[in-house]
């Protein structure tokens, strides 16, 4: 018997169909591809929004010019500069009789406002082993008589020359 061939014979364009649709889908799949990068990565497809290089700028900048200061000159008597005079009333602090504070007694009302509530005085000797001459820490009212030479320390009260 002779064979039969049941198959249908393919036509010849569907012969050339097969090459048209794997090139279709190797260009779908690289297409996928670069729209994945391309969603991933913006830009880095782009040569023209690429990023650049930061630049660097220097600015110079004027230093601010320095305050003027003016320091009054002390009064002049006689062409001679004249010379402070010691005080008659002070407060916390060591003074030299005779030249930061004038000789004399002194009193005060007590313990200065805000204070601990006491006042200290004391009269120093300028050299010597003891130099205390006299001293008295009071919650009340105080005197001392300074003399040229030594030193009155005073703390928590103001004297007043009498």
């Amino acid at each position: 018997m002779p064979s039969t061939n049941w198959s249908p014979t393919p036509h010849a364009s569907s012969r050339n169909a097969f090459p048209l649709l794997a090139g279709l889908a190797v260009a779908l799949t690289l297409g996928a591809g670069v729209g994945v990068v391309a969603a991933t990565h913006p830009g880095s497809l782009d040569a023209a929004t690429a990023p650049t290089a930061p630049a660097t700028v220097t600015v110079t900048a004027e230093a601010a010019p320095a305050p003027t200061v003016t320091v009054p000159a002390p009064p002049v008597i006689s062409g001679r500069a004249a010379v402070a005079t010691p005080a008659d009333r002070f407060a916390d602090g060591t003074y030299l009789v005779g030249t930061e504070i004038e000789a004399g007694s002194y009193s005060s009302p007590g313990p200065a406002p805000g204070g601990n509530g006491h006042c200290y005085w004391a009269r120093l000797r300028a050299v010597g082993a003891s130099k205390i001459v006299a001293d008295q820490l009071t919650t009340g009212v105080a005197r001392f008589t300074a003399r040229k030479g030594e030193y009155v320390q005073v703390a928590g009260c103001e004297f007043v020359q009498e």
